[in-house]
């Protein structure tokens, strides 16, 4: 006489823990050494590429020129949407501000957005959005200085979905470049292009407007990182 089966073995299934452990973030780092980091390094990388471009360019020939006045253009947008990955964790806390980090860089519709917030915004009012001390208040100065943040809004949409591509199509005829087209898909599946000047002049000023909007966001960084470092300690 056959014997019943035994009943199958029960398979127990832990559902994984939303709070990051100091594990998982990248380099092994805890939460707030992974914040600072990003701060000094992430926000700062795309402020010295662009400078490094700008010097290039000052020696380059004529044809090579373009290409570094557009590579400073990439750099500003990612520039860009750092810093509103940076204010959007900084205003949500409703997750720890190094997750929110590590998420994908918003696109341009969140850019927009964040333009449209800054600009009825006054700089107190920005710092006390971002839950930061006094010590931001030049960064919010500095951000609402900025001219014309939302003429950005091409070179963000370009960039969004990755691998944006340099055009310049006064190379193919071999005279001086005059114009250059930073061209994408957005995350609608559009296309886009975004066009800017490929002189020296231009490149400074997209060189001089990466350089802020970066030292902007690593400004609010580090002010979240240095109130998170001196917590409970006495004034001295």
């Amino acid at each position: 006489m056959s014997r019943p089966l035994p009943p199958p073995p029960v398979i127990a299934y832990h559902a994984r823990m939303t709070a990051p452990s100091a594990a998982t973030y990248p380099g092994g780092l805890s939460e707030l050494d992974f914040v600072e980091a990003y701060a000094r390094s992430a926000l700062k990388k795309p402020e010295a590429a662009a400078d490094a471009a700008l010097s290039r360019l000052v020696f380059a020939e004529a044809g090579d020129r373009a290409i570094l006045a557009g590579l400073i253009a990439q750099e500003l947008a990612e520039a860009c949407r750092r810093l509103v990955a940076v204010y959007r964790a900084l205003a949500d806390r409703t997750h720890p501000v190094a997750r929110r980090l590590l998420e994908p860089l918003p696109g341009v519709l969140e850019w927009q957005q964040f333009v449209h917030d800054v600009a009825v915004l006054s700089p107190e009012q920005v710092v006390r959005h971002l839950y930061l001390g006094d010590d931001a208040l030049e960064w919010a100065r500095l951000l609402r200085s900025q001219p014309d943040l939302a003429d950005l809004s091409g070179l963000v949409a370009a960039a969004e979905e990755g691998n944006p591509m340099l055009l310049i199509p006064d190379l193919a005829r071999r005279k001086v470049a005059e114009t250059i087209w930073l061209a994408g898909v957005s995350a609608s599946g559009e296309p886009v292009a975004s066009s800017f000047g490929a002189d020296e002049a231009s490149a400074t000023t997209l060189a001089d407007l990466t350089a802020d909007i970066a030292g902007i966001a690593r400004g609010f960084l580090l002010s979240y990182v240095n109130a998170r470092r001196t917590a409970g300690r006495p004034p001295s």
